[in-house]
């Protein structure tokens, strides 16, 4: 016996190997179907959606088996008491929330307006493009939003351009319960406009256009209002949309806000605000 293992020494190595790796893979496998709460009371639903019907708040630490995946949405299985339902998987998976707040089972869609080749619009001296504030004030707005545990998508998190008919997308796809697009005004004369504006096309971008634009009424330029126009990242969206026209960037006043860190961050914490009084009125 002891010679015939020295003469198949090889052999019998890679046949542990192979042994090893298919049972590291087995158990990889089985734990990529396990799923354990971290938050206390995150929602369990009857569907994948925040808005499905809640069955029970689960406790902090419960083991759950995952039975299929749906657009970041899990159906899974209490291993306890073989409780079914849906959970918001960034949810579930959250390291830092305490418990979830009323929007963090959202799913909002940032679009920074504009990148790449396409500038937008540009300073009274050319010096500063509109797709570079775009960008900041909606990764600030991502850094703010994600606080709350809400699960944030870009449509663009670096300086690319993106296809105009590409941007609803993402909505679209992830069902998302706002998108919200990033832009800055100008009026084509020097320092001959100011001030903030906001605009909805479908009827169910309404409640939200009006949310955000009450909140908005916190920053230090005046809100012009808002009102319905076909752009086309907000017409061609059936999720609620909107379009934020934040500072006039070919007036001296608007960009000295524009460039500062104090106003993006301002307008993140804003735009939360609005959001989470939005997600609790629908």
């Amino acid at each position: 016996m002891i010679d015939w293992i020295k003469n198949n020494k090889i052999g019998l190595s890679v046949l542990g190997l192979i042994t090893l790796t298919t049972f590291l893979l087995v158990l990889s496998l089985s734990q990529q179907n396990q799923l354990t709460t971290r938050p206390d009371d995150v929602p369990l639903r009857k569907g994948p959606s925040r808005t499905s019907k809640q069955i029970i708040a689960m406790k902090a630490g419960t083991k759950l088996t995952v039975l299929k995946r749906q657009n970041g949405w899990w159906y899974v299985k209490d291993s306890k008491d073989d409780q079914e339902g849906w959970v918001a998987s960034w949810v579930a998976n959250n390291t830092f929330l305490k418990k979830p707040t009323a929007l963090s089972e959202a799913t909002i869609v940032l679009d920074p307006g504009h990148g790449g080749s396409d500038t937008g619009a540009m300073s009274y001296n050319n010096k500063y493009y509109e797709k570079t504030y775009t960008l900041k004030t909606a990764l600030a707005t991502r850094k703010d939003l994600e606080k709350t545990g809400a699960r944030v998508l870009m449509t663009r998190s670096t300086d690319v351009i993106v296809p105009l008919l590409y941007i609803p997308r993402t909505a679209e796809k992830y069902q998302a319960d706002a998108q919200i697009s990033f832009h800055f005004d100008a009026s084509g004369t020097h320092n001959s406009a100011s001030g903030i504006s906001q605009y909805y096309y479908n009827s169910n971008s309404l409640s939200l256009v009006q949310s955000l634009s009450k909140s908005l009424n916190n920053l230090p330029l005046q809100n012009r209002g808002y009102d319905s126009i076909p752009y086309l990242v907000i017409k061609d969206v059936t999720r609620p949309a909107v379009l934020l026209e934040l500072g006039f960037i070919d007036s001296d006043k608007d960009l000295n806000y524009i460039k500062s860190t104090s106003y993006q961050e301002k307008i993140a914490k804003d735009i939360t605000n609005g959001l989470y009084n939005y997600i609790q009125s629908n």
